[in-house]
């Protein structure tokens, strides 16, 4: 009798067990994402989510919106000493502050 009592209190432990895990193990949380891998802006433009700047040197730091025009004004092909490239126009109308829509590399 002692015998079958432990059994059953040893299997009611358990499945308490069981039921905690089910319910705490999945709570849907995902873990958060890399805060650089994923930052989006919040604006659009033209109705476009703006490209994020690539890591190229011109682009690591940000001066001011006359320093991104030097190269973004018209479509051309510069040599910025690693071979030629061909650097877009910036497909909008002039806008102030460059950097509160696209984002700078890290």
């Amino acid at each position: 009798m002692n015998h079958q009592k432990n059994l059953i209190y040893g299997l009611v432990v358990a499945a308490g067990f069981i039921l905690v895990w089910i319910i705490y193990a999945d709570q849907g949380i995902d873990p958060k994402p890399e805060i650089a891998t994923d930052e989006t802006p919040l604006i659009l433009v033209d109705g476009k989510v703006p490209p994020k700047l690539s890591n190229f040197v011109a682009h690591m730091q940000y001066i001011d919106e006359s320093t991104c025009l030097k190269c973004h004004a018209t479509e051309r092909e510069m040599n910025f000493g690693s071979g030629p490239m061909m650097v877009k126009k910036m497909p909008h109308e002039f806008r102030e502050n460059c950097v509160s829509c696209h984002i700078l590399p890290k």
